[in-house]
């Protein structure tokens, strides 16, 4: 039997050692996550990261690999002590899952000559070969598909591209990746609007299924998940580029760069970084595109696809309960993309210059214990708020709207993220102007977040999620920009984090 062992220490506390040790079920045929190679040894996404898992358990396992119809059977039955499958809900009460390692999105294949639109909506009648999976075979049941179940899912797509079928359904990175192993040119795809699935550890042993969680939210947290599967879709383009547009490109670079510097040769320096700041704006603009929208997609995603689902369901098919749930999975998820295009218009207006500055005197200790006692509610049990300032200050010209939504940032963001300790909130006066911060005792802002977190949107490695801030901050420094200040943060993980802005406004001392 092929095999992969780790020999690691003993681990007592899961039954698993050297001379036992853990079984790991391996699909042959489920390429690029998990395959074996020509030389017989286990290779893909999944088995390097289930290594990285091992070592982290500290548990010896070996791979017993099988074809993807045995591999379910082998989990079920216990021949095999872990494996990763698709979340069922049909299954959940035969074997425990882990917590999802990544989300799976389907994709329609087919025939570029074909003049069918292909959403779930309009498979009636169509061929439609697709794995077995309940969920699916129900929803096309639903719409009137001919279906057809089959195993071997390459031979089914080199099958549709010689015209057997009318499409094939799959996940998004094996329809990219079968049609570059392949190169089956004529077939495109294109994705469909159904609620993406789970993929998981599956095993009967709930003690090991309860370590492996911990791990999984350690390796979310660390990036090593983003690390090892984050490249998965990305590298199955289809697309071969040929040997002979590598040497025009070459030139065309080559050629460039001599223009380049004949450009900075013959003009001043202010028109080269006029240059340098207008290719800037159109790169950060690409990414800025790319980001909404891959902020967009998931709540859109979940709209869209329980919409249909409700909208498929025949009478019956649902119970109300499931229903409900359903509906408040839409409007939850209606409120979040209101309020991320909200955020997108605000920024919009500022960054066009549209905010209209309204400078006013006010009392800034007025201000700050206001802001303080607005916080109080938001704080964990035992974390205190204080307020320090060296200096006598009283009134300030400022723009007390605009200055309300960079506290309140700063301060909503310190009270969520401080367990323990406490938050201080100092104020000075700074040259000709004012200089406040916010300092906590929480958990800090992650490292991989640290040095762009005032512009998530224009960092192509970093995208709106639920662990990143929002645009909140992002909209803070558009603020202090849009009135001539400076803003930033220091912060180390584990000790707490300050954020900072200065702003020019006039001052006046007791």
């Amino acid at each position: 039997m092929l095999c992969a062992v780790v020999l690691g220490a003993k681990a007592d506390n899961l039954g698993y050692s050297k001379y036992h040790p853990l079984i790991v079920g391996l699909d042959l045929d489920y390429a690029p996550l998990q395959y074996v190679n020509s030389d017989g040894l286990p290779q893909g996404y999944d088995v390097e990261f289930t290594q990285e898992l091992m070592e982290r358990l500290n548990i010896p396992y070996t791979y017993s690999p099988n074809t993807w119809s045995n591999i379910s059977g082998d989990v079920l039955s216990g021949r095999v002590d872990l494996a990763m499958m698709v979340y069922s809900p049909y299954r959940k009460d035969l074997i425990n899952y882990s917590r999802a390692v990544f989300r799976l999105y389907y994709q329609i294949v087919f025939r570029e000559d074909s003049e069918l639109k292909f959403d779930v909506r309009n498979l009636s009648g169509k061929s439609i070969a697709y794995m077995a999976s309940r969920p699916l075979t129900d929803t096309l049941t639903r719409v009137g598909a001919q279906l057809n179940v089959v195993r071997d899912l390459p031979k089914a797509i080199v099958e549709l591209s010689k015209g057997k079928y009318d499409a094939v359904i799959c996940f998004r990175y094996q329809a990219k990746y079968l049609i570059s192993q392949y190169k089956l040119k004529n077939l495109e795809t294109q994705d469909l609007t159904l609620t993406p699935r789970e993929y998981c550890y599956v095993s009967h042993n709930k003690q090991l299924i309860d370590a492996i969680n911990v791990q999984l939210e350690l390796m979310e947290r660390d990036g090593t998940i983003t690390n090892i599967y984050g490249d998965v879709t990305s590298q199955f383009g289809g697309l071969t580029i040929p040997t002979w547009v590598w040497y025009v490109l070459a030139a065309i670079v080559l050629i460039s760069l001599v223009i380049i510097v004949v450009i900075q040769y013959r003009h001043q320096k202010q028109l080269r970084r006029e240059m340098e700041r207008a290719q800037l704006s159109e790169r950060m603009k690409t990414v800025f595109l790319g980001n909404v929208s891959h902020a967009l997609h998931t709540p859109l995603n979940a709209i869209i696809g329980f919409s249909d689902l409700l909208q498929s369901s025949g009478e019956g098919d649902i119970s109300f309960s499931e229903r409900q749930e359903l509906l408040g999975i839409i409007n939850t998820n209606g409120k979040q993309l209101l309020y991320f295009i909200n955020e997108l218009l605000q920024l919009s207006d500022i960054e066009g210059n549209k905010l209209q500055l309204n400078r006013i005197e006010a009392d800034i200790r007025l201000l700050m214990e206001e802001y303080r006692r607005e916080t109080e509610p938001l704080l964990h049990k035992g974390v205190s708020i204080q307020i320090e300032s060296p200096h006598a200050l009283c009134i300030t010209t400022l723009d007390t709207n605009l200055m309300r939504q960079v506290m309140t940032q700063f301060l909503t963001n310190a009270a969520k993220h401080t367990q323990q300790g406490s938050i201080t909130i100092r104020y000075a006066k700074e040259k000709e102007g004012l200089h406040v911060s916010v300092t906590d005792t929480g958990e800090g802002v992650p490292e991989s977040l640290r040095e762009n977190i005032f512009g998530l949107l224009i960092d192509k490695n970093t995208f709106i999620q639920d662990e990143t801030p929002g645009l909140g901050l992002t909209i803070c420094k558009a603020i202090i920009d849009h009135v001539g200040g400076r803003i930033g943060v220091t912060s180390e993980t584990g000790k707490g984090s300050r954020f900072w802005f200065w702003v020019p406004c006039e001052i006046k001392t007791e």
